[in-house]
């Protein structure tokens, strides 16, 4: 099976090597550095006790990551 390039709209989960193992998030912008180095953003949908949401960005080059899907509504550029 050849796995999917991770791009931005993704829906991704950190795997159980990463601090926020278990927690989705949406890719948010994806940077090549060239010789395969490449950095993901990832917005992370934090809830709180008033009912608000705010975002943390988590940056990870890929290895903690793997994909689960395609967002299908996202904020806009």
């Amino acid at each position: 099976m050849i796995e999917r390039r991770i791009e931005k709209k993704d829906v991704v989960q950190f795997t159980e090597n990463h601090k926020w193992r278990g927690c989705l998030g949406i890719v948010s912008e994806v940077k090549d550095f060239g010789e395969g180095k490449t950095r993901y953003m990832i917005g992370v949908p934090m809830p709180s006790n008033d009912g608000n949401t705010s975002t943390a960005y988590i940056f990870d080059n890929g290895a903690n990551i793997e994909r689960i899907g395609t967002a299908v509504l996202c904020e806009e550029d």
